[in-house]
């Protein structure tokens, strides 16, 4: 439920057009969370698509999603991910998506010095945030976590075939959904049955924009990037035609214990939950991959290191503090329309 509502406070925007084009929606379960993709498609002479090409593209992007949720998934057992984690340490060959997902979760942890590490899953086992059985560890038992933990373990040996280190487990958790963003816009753009495609794919956290807003004058969809204490208010919107907008807070998922709240963003240097005074990170970008990694690693970093994190390598990324600050980095004007709604909610806005 608090992924669903995570969702549900990035807010499609279509007003600003008298006349509305028909769009398509279609929902669906995916990756422990849910989803929702809205199509709108032309023909090659221009009119708009019919019900049954609409249906045929959004059971497609449905069928994309969850073929990746099995095969990078760590509990299902026919998937690549868990057999990797059970091959105590064998080289193991995937398919060429677990792979490329793999090496890309690799690349993004080299670029932030592990501020972003899929190798976190012995210190998230022992957490259990999301589950019934959440807990706070004994710090003996995180101080053995995070002995395994370490990007570096993590061998790619080209021709698919991979080998994990030093008892080593991978969780793609932080970048699964954006990899499957990135295959839903590979779909749209390969298809060949419309002339063009329109959409908006809302995957958990992860919000994939296509083609422009054919129900808005100037093409863009308008995201809000939610208060983190009422997430169904936005402090912030965000407008762009494409690419992705992926947000990572420390309200989507998490429990409290003796009046301490423990979120799901975890510091790879300590196994405890990042507190950087943080409540939230955005990042737009053109891939969906790339922003979900970012999210977490600036997250992990806090708001200084982030800052200049994104100074540079150009990321475009919206914190929001606890000491209720929004912040921009200076690549957001490049990247979509913003726009500050905060200031009636106490927050100030500083670039």
């Amino acid at each position: 439920m608090k992924r669903l509502i995570a969702a549900a406070m990035l807010l499609l925007g279509l007003s600003g057009c008298a006349s509305q084009p028909a769009a398509y929606t279609n929902d669906f379960f995916a990756m422990d969370t849910f989803m929702s993709v809205t199509l709108y498609g032309s023909t090659p002479d221009g009119r708009p698509a019919d019900d049954g090409t609409l249906s045929d593209m959004a059971e497609s992007i449905s069928r994309t999603v969850n073929r990746l949720d099995a095969a990078l998934s760590r509990t299902q057992t026919a998937g690549d991910l868990y057999r990797l984690n059970h091959a105590d340490g064998a080289v193991t060959e995937v398919s060429a998506e677990t792979y490329e997902a793999v090496r890309q979760a690799v690349a993004y942890a080299e670029q932030t010095g592990g501020a972003f590490d899929p190798t976190m899953a012995p210190v998230t086992d022992l957490w259990q945030i999301g589950t019934d059985q959440a807990r706070v560890p004994a710090q003996a038992e995180l101080d053995e976590a995070l002995t395994h933990v370490g990007y570096q373990n993590v061998k790619l040996l080209g021709e698919n075939r991979i080998q994990l280190l030093n008892g080593a487990q991978i969780d793609l958790g932080g970048i699964g959904k954006g990899f499957a963003g990135d295959a839903v816009c590979a779909l749209l753009q390969g298809e060949n049955g419309a002339a063009s495609w329109q959409a908006l794919a809302a995957l958990g956290g992860n919000i994939v924009l296509y083609g422009g807003n054919p129900a808005r004058k100037d093409g863009s969809w308008v995201i809000g990037v939610a208060d983190p204490d009422q997430t169904a208010d936005s402090l912030v919107t965000l407008a762009r035609a494409d690419g992705s907008v992926v947000t990572s807070g420390d309200y989507e998922r998490f429990f409290e214990q003796d009046g301490k709240r423990y979120h799901h963003i975890f510091d790879p240097a300590t196994g405890y939950p990042a507190d950087t005074g943080l409540r939230s990170v955005t990042v737009i970008d053109e891939s969906s991959t790339r922003a979900d990694a970012m999210t977490t690693a600036l997250f992990v970093m806090g708001l200084e290191k982030g800052m200049a994190f994104c100074r540079e390598q150009g990321i475009a990324a919206v914190f929001i503090t606890a000491d209720k600050q929004v912040v921009c980095s200076p690549a957001v004007s490049d990247m979509a329309v913003f726009s500050f709604e905060g200031e009636d909610k106490g927050y100030t806005y500083a670039q």
